[in-house]
């Protein structure tokens, strides 16, 4: 019981948030978006070392931060790239037989997920510079409310009449059923915001930006469970009362966010080719 209020209480507190940062942009979203990043960066380290070597904390944080200043300084990917080169140099100071563990759990931890989640503030910042920011906002707004669609449509699909098991050694309780109820949702979330907010998009662009929330983003979720189920943990911290870790919600963004910015600026033009 304390558990689903908790639940509650957090998604009417946090929806709200996340949509102010996403409306605001700028700053705001980028202050977000570096704090899901190390957040969940700390909470992989976490999961890393519940299996092996400990790869050293600060150094792989510091040079987490690092990404974000490609945003903010002049040459900032040379400060991350330096950070990253610390970082893996720190890994120096400990013995040589948990070399591998300590420089993979680094660069692990730097991608996964901040390099990757980072990619959100490309479009959103790139997007700005459109109109001012109105389609930068429904853009970015768009892979959220597909990815909560999403697992809205899985969850109650799955759990009307779910019956095959989609990936059981991972997760037993995720079915076919519920992955194809989240992908039509996601459809359905993908037409609304053509028809009404992004009248740009082409039916093409539809269908792949649908299937990059409300398929891609699934795997992403099926990824950090599997990170935690070899790592023995439910969740992967308890950032956010009721929900788990900054992972535990973010982790089919995160899983999405390159797919999301490779088609916008590289595929379709829509952000530029």
């Amino acid at each position: 019981m304390k558990q689903g209020l908790a639940r509650i209480f957090t998604a009417l507190v946090g929806v709200p948030i996340i949509l102010g940062m996403i409306w605001i942009g700028e700053w705001a979203f980028l202050g977000f978006m570096l704090g899901v990043g190390v957040i969940g960066q700390h909470e992989m380290l976490r999961l890393i070392h519940a299996k092996g070597p400990k790869a050293a904390v600060w150094p792989a944080l510091l040079a987490g931060v690092a990404v974000f200043a490609r945003f903010v300084v002049p040459y900032g990917e040379v400060i991350a790239i330096g950070a990253l080169a610390f970082a893996l140099v720190w890994t120096l100071r400990k013995p040589v037989e948990d070399a591998i563990g300590r420089i993979t759990g680094v660069l692990a931890s730097v991608i996964y997920p901040v390099l990757l989640v980072s990619l959100m503030v490309d479009i959103r910042w790139a997007a700005d510079a459109l109109d001012g920011g109105n389609t930068g906002f429904i853009l970015t707004l768009m892979l959220f409310v597909l990815i909560w669609a999403t697992d809205t449509g899985a969850y109650y699909t799955g759990k009307s009449i779910g019956k095959r098991p989609f990936s059981p050694g991972i997760s037993p309780n995720k079915t076919w059923e519920g992955t194809l109820g989240g992908l039509t949702l996601a459809i359905v979330v993908a037409v609304v915001f053509k028809l009404w907010l992004l009248p740009v998009l082409a039916w093409l662009d539809v269908l792949v930006l649908a299937a990059i929330g409300g398929f891609w983003g699934q795997l992403g979720d099926l990824l950090e469970s599997s990170l935690k189920r070899s790592a023995g943990v439910k969740d992967s911290g308890s950032f956010l009362p009721g929900h788990g870790g900054m992972l535990d919600r973010f982790d089919s963004i995160i899983f999405a966010a390159p797919l999301y910015w490779i088609y916008l600026f590289h595929v379709s033009g829509i952000l530029g080719a």
